[in-house]
């Protein structure tokens, strides 16, 4: 009889998740201390892909695309700063990119609200006021797993 070699069985690798097990963005795990430091180390900047992943996470669960085009827009927004020359040009991209960054977070926080009501049957409470402030580090934060059928 002739050995053969057989190639060994793999078994199929675990899914990569953008994710965690309760279906909510991995940062919502991020204390404020983290949070905190990550927004001083980096300058804020950490803030428009946060925005991002949070505006991927609302699309998953069948909502909107608004959210995370708006960050798109912002991020688009902050490459042409760094190529602007000119002074006026400037002053119109910053200020529309301080239009955005307030729209896109109450964009994140209206969704965020709706996505919980739809499956607990109340919304979610958020600040006005932390949400024009903090904006989307407070909304990472605030989330929590959701209770089903609470009404």
């Amino acid at each position: 009889m002739r050995n053969e070699l057989k190639a060994p069985v793999l078994e199929p690798a675990k899914g990569f998740s953008l994710f965690d097990s309760d279906c909510l963005p991995w940062t919502r795990h991020l204390d404020l201390g983290w949070i905190y430091l990550l927004v001083c180390l980096s300058g804020n900047l950490l803030a428009v892909p946060l925005g991002l992943y949070l505006g991927l996470w609302i699309r998953t669960k069948r909502r909107g695309w608004s959210a995370f085009l708006i960050f798109l827009l912002i991020a688009g927004c902050i490459l042409a700063l760094g190529f602007e020359k000119s002074g006026r040009i400037t002053i119109f991209t910053g200020t529309t990119l301080v239009i955005l960054w307030l729209l896109g977070s109450f964009t994140l926080r209206y969704e965020v609200r709706e996505i919980y009501r739809e499956a607990e049957g109340e919304k979610l409470e958020l600040s006005i006021l932390y949400t024009a402030l903090f904006s989307v580090w407070y909304l990472n934060y605030r989330l929590r797993p959701m209770r089903p059928g609470l009404e």
